[in-house]
């Protein structure tokens, strides 16, 4: 582990209480957590299957990338943060996630911030509009994780750069 994370990671640890004791101190605030963990994933995920209904129904061809795109993303992510094998925080340090989560290892990259990501970025490729609605709930999802205790704040920035760099090669690079 470089010292940049490493300190990166003693950082989050001591501002980490402060946001912990912001939710929990809220049923109405860990209840809005929970409801926005669960809405944003499945709005995610339905605009994603809806993308790909949209385009098998419409025979557009861009459907081989707005499937190549983010299955290359899940794959590349998902074997990154397989060799990375890094702990979360709640496994690195006394903490408490906000919400519950068993987990170990596999923190860096965010594999949830680069599903989102990517599936925003294959919207934005096929509807701009959408794509910026998208993108913009993809923030909020990668900024949820570290609130949530889940993971620290460069594990979501490394899994959105490792969505954003194939999906723009993918999307506008490759013909």
């Amino acid at each position: 582990m470089t010292n940049f994370y490493k300190k990166h990671c003693e950082d989050y640890y001591k501002k980490y209480p402060s946001v912990y004791d912001y939710f929990s101190s809220s049923k109405g605030r860990i209840k809005a957590l929970k409801i926005f963990k669960t809405a944003s994933t499945v709005i995610m995920y339905a605009a994603y299957i809806i993308l790909l209904a949209y385009l098998a129904f419409t025979g557009d061809m861009r459907i081989i990338k707005a499937v190549a795109v983010p299955a290359f993303v899940f794959l590349l992510v998902t074997a990154v943060r397989k060799g990375i094998n890094a702990p979360r925080p709640y496994e690195k340090y006394p903490i408490k996630p906000v919400l519950p989560k068993a987990t170990k290892g596999k923190s860096c990259p965010s594999r949830h911030t680069a599903c989102a990501v990517v599936i925003a970025l294959a919207c934005f490729y096929v509807n701009v509009p959408v794509g910026v609605i998208l993108l913009v709930l993809a923030a909020l999802i990668a900024v949820s994780r570290p609130l949530m205790g889940v993971h620290f704040p460069l594990d979501v920035v490394f899994g959105a750069v490792l969505a954003v760099i194939p999906a723009v090669i993918g999307f506008y690079v490759i013909p």
